[in-house]
């Protein structure tokens, strides 16, 4: 049976003494898990203990090929033994578990020992898939996956004084393992059985790119090639295929991919996913309410996952609810940025193949091929074969689905970046005098004097200088500041403001412009009923008191941010409000004037009455689109809005004395 287990309640554990919580595997997600567990207040609740199959400490399996730069072994490790002891883990290195007991919660290793456990995190990994070719068996075909299989290579090529190689492979692993024979010295042939190379992340376009800089760095790229077997032939390795004359080499790896290891939760009858992997919920939780499973061997909704990021997210949720935490396990949209035999390779969010409904805008140039695909005119993905200097800023505005305006996708495929002045900047490099909450007034300057004082976090940021305090739109750049991440920033309204900023605008500069609006030219015309609004004196009154009216409510809108008395309700939707009613006051001055804008006080009435709605319709667009903005061109709008709020302001000031006189004259006179 499929699909994500459904484990039944657990039975009460005596809390008197410690849990007896054991690990199976000893690799980067089993070493995340530890970490941890050590950092819970309930650590005290567990006896930790770890067994791992190599016969050394968890490794970073991600720079392997570093060792042949001269890297010494125990740089790699993520933590010493000692480490261990410290924090009281009782790690077994060399023990390779060969059954589970779910019944009597065993664990049985291949010397005959047994360990019992009260918890059971499995986290065994994977192993190297080698395909079902004739041959594989052979001396001279190796696994690139461990420090022992890279040491193998290693001595095998300076006892066999190999110079030629070929890699079985054309997706990450498979480049990889080409980069460690290259660097050995030896001249390397990829061989893929698909059309292009990493096939799972690029698109046809991107693979050609990839691998014409590949063989630009003397790497020969065999694509839709299918190796039928491997044979010894006169001390060398001769590769027969379907499709092209045989190839001799004197050593071959096999990079073909990774399968989860689920033997163990197999034998010991766990439930596994459709395609493998130990089946877990989003929990972690297996079909045994006492086992539990992370990293690469776990299927989780039937899902998994070959990168270490999830996996170590795995490890964060699992930790957190072995310590009476809730967190569940998200499916986070992976995103891959490595240099593939020198050559950048960057895949984020979605993937072509993911995207039934999406856009993808492509760009080629001298650096490289970049795409980016949209849904609904947001970001969802974004690939990259070579340099991209705003990578940075690509991912941010991918995580948050930020939406891509049409000048900048003309930008982008004209020059590869969607951002203004080409590279954007991160928060990080924003000059000291660049303002970052507009709505405070609060510079960067004074937020990296903030952090300096030791206000470290995104809310102490806050607390310290106002910022964020007021829209929340900039809490994104508090984030970035201190290294949280991207935070989802929830500007309630902000959608209303954009709509009503816009129409103001639009409609203050065309009434600038537009000729009055006629009066009927006979007693018979029905227009006549309509203009009856500029020429009746007692509806005239009362569409100019209704404008007043209009006008002191926006001015009350307006004053919930610059007051500490005013705090009722979402600051969000105080500003849509203010919004919508500085729009309608320009719809009340059609009504009220017939857009005859008078002469002398009358006209200066008018004008400073457009000229607000003008400015104030601007920097409601700078306010709205302030979140979805990136480097350089947020430092623009940031940097604009609070000069268009003074402006505003500013012409706000005349304008009290203006209608005052305005009313005097029409009951004086």
């Amino acid at each position: 049976m499929h699909g994500s287990p459904q484990p039944t309640a657990t039975l009460p554990v005596d809390v008197s003494s410690p849990e007896r919580l054991v690990v199976v595997g000893g690799g980067m997600a089993a070493h995340g898990f530890c970490r941890r567990m050590i950092e819970s207040r309930y650590r005290s609740r567990y006896s930790v203990s770890v067994f791992g199959e190599e016969p050394r400490p968890a490794y970073d399996r991600v720079n392997l090929s570093s060792l042949l730069a001269g890297r010494d072994e125990s740089e790699l490790l993520l933590s010493p033994k000692e480490w261990y002891e410290q924090n009281s883990i009782d790690l077994h290195t060399g023990r390779r578990i060969t059954r589970i007991d779910l019944q009597r919660r065993e664990i049985h290793d291949d010397a005959g020992n047994i360990e019992p456990y009260d918890k059971l995190v499995l986290a065994t990994g994977s192993y190297p898939w080698v395909p079902p070719i004739a041959g594989t068996k052979s001396t001279g075909v190796f696994v690139y996956r461990t420090i022992d299989d890279l040491e193998a290579i290693r001595d095998y090529v300076s006892t066999e004084n190999a110079k030629t190689s070929a890699v079985i492979g054309g997706g990450l692993l498979g480049l990889e393992a080409a980069k460690v024979i290259k660097d050995l010295g030896l001249s390397t042939t990829i061989l893929e059985v698909a059309p292009g190379l990493m096939p799972r992340q690029l698109d046809a376009h991107a693979a050609k790119v990839l691998r014409d800089k590949v063989q630009s760095l003397g790497v020969d790229v065999h694509v839709t090639r299918r190796t039928n077997r491997i044979v010894p032939s006169n001390g060398q390795l001769r590769l027969e295929f379907e499709n092209a004359d045989p190839l001799d080499v004197d050593i071959v790896l096999v990079a073909a991919g990774i399968r989860p290891r689920d033997e163990l939760a197999r034998e010991a009858g766990l439930q596994l996913g459709p395609r493998g992997g130990i089946a877990v919920n989003r929990r972690l939780e297996t079909s045994d309410p006492h086992v539990y499973a992370i990293g690469e061997c776990a299927a989780v909704d039937g899902h998994i996952h070959g990168l270490v990021a999830p996996c170590y997210r795995m490890a964060d949720v699992l930790a957190a609810r072995l310590s009476d935490e809730t967190p569940e396990f998200v499916d986070n949209e992976e995103a891959v940025e490595l240099k593939l035999l020198g050559v950048p390779v960057i895949t984020l969010g979605k993937a072509i193949g993911e995207s039934t409904s999406g856009v993808v805008i492509t760009h080629a140039g001298t650096e490289g091929y970049r795409k980016i695909i949209l849904e609904q005119g947001r970001m969802v993905g974004a690939a990259s074969v070579g340099q991209w200097d705003d990578v940075n800023l690509i991912r941010m505005s991918v995580a948050q689905h930020k939406r891509l305006w049409p000048m900048q996708r003309i930008r982008f495929l004209k020059i590869g970046t969607p951002y203004a002045g080409g590279a954007g900047l991160s928060i990080h490099q924003w000059p000291g005098h660049a303002t970052v909450c507009s709505c405070m007034g609060v510079s960067r300057e004074q937020l990296g004097i903030a952090i300096a004082d030791g206000f470290c976090t995104a809310p102490e940021l806050s607390l310290a200088t106002g910022a964020g305090t007021a829209c929340g739109t900039c809490k994104n750049l508090l984030c970035e500041l201190v290294g949280e991440g991207p935070q989802k920033v929830n500007a309630r309204g902000s959608n209303a403001v954009l709509i009503a900023s816009f129409v103001a605008v639009c409609l203050a500069a065309a009434l600038a412009f537009m000729p009055p609006i006629p009066f009927a030219t006979s007693v018979q015309d029905s227009w006549r009923k309509i203009d009856a609004f500029w020429r009746d004196g007692f509806t005239k009154q009362v569409t100019g008191f209704s404008l007043l009216f209009i006008m002191l409510a926006a001015l009350t809108f307006s004053l919930r941010k610059r007051s500490r008395v005013i705090r009722r309700g979402d600051y969000g939707l105080w500003r849509a409000a203010h919004a919508i009613l500085g729009t309608a006051m320009v719809f009340g001055l059609i009504v009220h004037t017939g857009i005859r804008m008078g002469s002398n006080l009358n006209f200066a009435l008018s004008l400073t009455f457009l000229s607000l709605s003008f400015v104030g319709g601007l920097a409601g667009l700078a306010s709205s689109l302030e979140p979805k903005l990136s480097g350089e061109s947020a430092m623009f709008v940031r940097a604009w809005r609070p000069k268009l709020t003074w402006i505003h302001i500013a012409l706000f000031v005349p304008l009290p004395a203006l209608l005052a006189g305005h009313v005097l004259s029409v009951y004086w006179y």
